[in-house]
């Protein structure tokens, strides 16, 4: 018994293993643009001067929309989005933007964030720009215009995480990180080399 329990334990080893690697082999091969770049800007947007940070003990254990993970585990994009919001004009905690996304369906089964669902939960007075490639253009005419880039990068073990950019210093994304409590804004290429993906949220025309 205790043989076939090590060859049920090792399996489930070489399995887990094998996941973490397929993992950072799709982060590393997915199309990317660095963290760094673009032009040379010198702009900082309103951020509250705080963040929204997905562990918060207020909301860390609600359930991530249909999904079966908490905002405290995989609410780093609600929390970057809730930040976008606040900064916008429209106060929302990631426990009530999670609330509202949930009642108008605005989550995909596994907990993806229903881009058109945010003038649904915002009355209108926010929309969501959906580019199907990151783009430090896209990134610099949205702070430009005062809407708020929220980006995607990858951690160790290729775990996908989302921040918001509030603003550039030349070369340099401001961000702040829903992960990390920092008082000031940090460079976005403190958290990560590259940068995979970029959603826009800014006022409705």
């Amino acid at each position: 018994m205790r043989r076939y329990a090590f060859i049920g334990l090792l399996a489930l080893v070489i399995l887990a293993t094998s996941c973490v690697v397929l993992r950072t082999c799709w982060a590393r091969f997915s199309p990317s643009i660095p963290a760094t770049g673009g032009r040379d800007l010198h702009i900082r947007l309103p951020d509250g001067g705080k963040t929204h940070l997905q562990k918060d003990k207020r909301w860390a254990a609600d359930q991530l929309g249909p999904s079966t993970g908490t905002l405290g585990s995989h609410g780093c994009l609600v929390s970057s989005v809730a930040m976008a919001c606040c900064n916008l004009g429209v106060d929302l905690t990631p426990k009530e933007l999670n609330e509202r996304l949930i009642k108008h369906d605005g989550f995909l089964p596994q907990g993806w964030v229903v881009w058109k669902a945010i003038p649904r939960v915002t009355d209108s007075k926010l929309t969501a720009d959906y580019h199907p490639a990151a783009s430090h253009k896209v990134m610099d005419t949205a702070l430009e215009h005062g809407a708020y880039p929220v980006v995607k990068y990858f951690l160790l073990g290729g775990i996908q995480h989302w921040c918001i950019i509030v603003g550039k210093d030349g070369q340099d994304y401001l961000a702040r990180d829903p992960l990390r409590d920092d008082k000031q804004p940090v460079k976005l290429s403190d958290l990560t080399a590259k940068i995979y993906a970029v959603r826009v949220i800014r006022k409705a025309e």
